[in-house]
């Protein structure tokens, strides 16, 4: 299916600290206009210059983001205890504790859970309860994930348990690890796509292909990010060092 209509923004900046900045002018207006929005943080470099802008406005502004409400998109499983590959530990450190986000504002998963699946649907009711997310954040994998939405022959609505793929545990970085995670728990793509905007952030290498197709418009369960064609207000940020 080819989409004649689209309303995807597409902005392409001179480097990722230009790019980052770009971002975070928009969520700053969005967190002004509404102070207690619900804001989905993703881990992984691709937004890490926006947290960056942000936190360096909190050590100006103090009460930047001391309403904000925060739920995180997405979290890997079967790492070892402790482990500090954890999208976890990467949100805490960049965006959690730079930004004071007190816990009855933070909705997350425990990666080490001794029950995901139920942790899962607790995610989902309370994500049904708290939102629909104001500003959600997201990144695109070199397959074309997006949080752990993998390609796949269906796509989840909800929070679920992910099936990991097998180019996304050929990932450099995850084949280095000495236990490597087994699945993942992630938004499903209706919680993404009741998202009232979604940030889209296209940087780091091996990201060309990826977003060479996703430029093309073509709906497609086995490149998920295509799904973000569906939404009525998506911004594409795209470090052009990157692509």
């Amino acid at each position: 299916m080819l989409l004649k209509q689209f309303r995807m923004n597409f902005q392409y900046f001179s480097d990722f600290k230009e790019m980052s900045f770009a971002g975070f002018q928009t969520v700053k207006n969005a967190i002004d206009a509404k102070p207690d929005l619900l804001f989905c943080v993703a881990s992984g470099g691709s937004p890490s210059g926006l947290y960056g802008e942000m936190a360096d406005w909190k050590s100006k502004t103090p009460d930047f983001c001391s309403n904000l409400r925060v739920v995180k998109l997405d979290e890997w499983g079967g790492l070892e205890e402790g482990s500090d590959f954890t999208s976890e530990y990467d949100v805490q450190r960049k965006f959690i504790k730079p930004l004071e986000i007190s816990s009855d504002r933070y909705l997350t998963i425990d990666p080490f859970d001794p029950d995901p699946v139920v942790a899962c649907e607790k995610m989902e009711k309370n994500l049904n309860e708290l939102g629909p997310i104001d500003i959600c954040i997201l990144g695109i994998g070199t397959n074309g994930h997006i949080a752990l939405n993998e390609p796949s022959e269906v796509l989840v609505p909800e929070f679920h348990i992910a099936e990991l793929a097998a180019s996304t545990l050929n990932n450099g970085m995850i084949k280095s690890l000495t236990t490597p995670p087994t699945f993942g728990m992630t938004m499903g793509m209706a919680n993404i796509l009741q998202s009232r905007k979604i940030l889209l952030f296209v940087a780091g290498s091996g990201k060309q292909e990826a977003f060479l197709r996703l430029k093309e418009a073509a709906i497609d369960t086995h490149f998920p990010a295509s799904f973000l064609w569906l939404h009525p207000d998506v911004d594409i940020l795209v470090d052009g060092e990157a692509v």
